[in-house]
């Protein structure tokens, strides 16, 4: 039974985590993050991130050691006399990204809204996820258009990316190539839940609940007849699970059957719905499996043009916090400026908490300044 604690606590968005890249399409994401801070009073977080080797360093590894240098002789090919600094950002390049991130945040001085910028180096996936891991009630909010199948295998995108590592939920946003971008309504018309395992609808409800009460709308929850044959136990748990929380909070919501998978099934709900957002709880695949199998949540981005926010179920998050805070260490040691010849971090680093070695790394504030 659920107790009325469960079913009152209200969901805290409390950061939402944009990432950009310069590009007009990334930045349609803002538009969605400002309604979600309108509606749950959030801070909006630009996060740019640059390569680790600069593009006009990878020519070879003389000149990375050159360019990336804190400590050099005249002669850059001095291997014994070069220092690097393999975090080191093309001043060039972090110039531009400071310029931008500053131009984003100007022209959304006029509406109210707290924002802070992040300018980063390193794998955005991971960086970006421990940010959000390290900040309270957080979501990242971001747009992503599926590449091809085939390519995905060979180069992934940072949705992809992030799906295999973030501990918290994502938004992700894919514009409808058949609605002009003029018309689009960024507030769902209902808000569409897979019916899943009980873990699942744990994860999502709140969150669709939320939302749905924020936009005025109600809640529709699809069945997948197919996934209900091969586990019916597990199913009818989820569905007395899911009625009883939605019944107690007493929000209008339906249920419909559909005699396909779950993929296709939310494919046929955003077809009768276009500007509804689909909320749903995943364990997100990982590993080997997820290589060549990719989670449901990722074939449902694949096939609908509408958001669709993914909530990690409880039972993954503890794996992969450890799996990031490990990645970290390895990612800090490999950033912290050593003789080519050092094996080891100096005392004075090692005695430096993780968040405090993270923190000094490739931050500044709103004015540009470097911290």
């Amino acid at each position: 039974m659920l107790n009325q604690q469960q079913v009152r606590d209200p969901i805290k968005v409390r950061s939402l985590f944009v990432p950009l890249d310069g590009t007009e399409w990334h930045e349609r994401a803002i538009s969605y993050g400002l309604l979600l801070s309108e509606w749950f009073g959030s801070k909006l977080d630009l996060f740019f991130s640059l390569a680790d080797v600069p593009p006009l360093t990878r020519h070879g590894e003389w000149r990375q050691r050159a360019h990336l240098s804190l400590q050099a002789g005249e002669d850059g090919r001095n291997l014994g006399e070069s220092f690097i600094n393999n975090g080191a950002i093309h001043e060039f390049g972090r110039i531009l990204a400071i310029d931008y991130l500053n131009e984003i945040t100007n022209r959304l001085g006029h509406l109210n809204v707290e924002i802070e910028t992040d300018l980063s180096a390193g794998s955005p996936a991971h960086i970006l996820s421990y940010k959000a891991q390290q900040a309270d009630d957080s979501m990242i909010v971001m747009y992503a258009r599926p590449q091809h199948r085939l390519r995905r295998y060979i180069r992934k995108k940072m949705a992809e990316e992030l799906l295999r590592v973030t501990t918290v939920p994502i938004l992700m946003i894919n514009d409808d190539p058949d609605v002009e971008l003029r018309d689009i309504q960024l507030a769902p018309t209902s808000v569409v839940v897979p019916l899943r395992v009980e873990q699942s609808m744990k994860a999502c409800l709140p969150y669709a609940v939320a939302i749905a009460q924020k936009a005025g709308v109600g809640i529709r929850i699809y069945e997948s007849n197919l996934d209900y044959r091969r586990n019916r136990k597990q199913f009818d748990q989820a569905r007395k699970y899911t009625f009883e929380y939605l019944d107690k909070i007493g929000i209008e919501y339906s249920i419909r059957s559909v005699r396909l998978g779950t993929t296709d099934t939310l494919a046929v709900a955003h077809r009768h719905s276009r500007f509804s957002w689909i909320v749903m709880g995943s364990r997100m695949r990982r590993g080997l499996t997820k290589r060549f199998l990719p989670s449901v949540a990722d074939n449902i981005r694949r096939e609908v043009s509408c958001p669709v926010l993914v909530v990690p179920q409880a039972e993954t998050i503890p794996k992969r916090q450890a799996e990031l805070n490990t990645w970290l260490v390895d990612w800090l040691a490999h950033q912290d400026s050593l003789p080519l010849h050092e094996s080891r971090l100096p005392s004075h680093i090692q005695h430096r908490t993780l968040a405090q070695r993270f923190s000094s790394l490739y931050t500044y504030d709103e004015s540009g300044s470097e911290k």
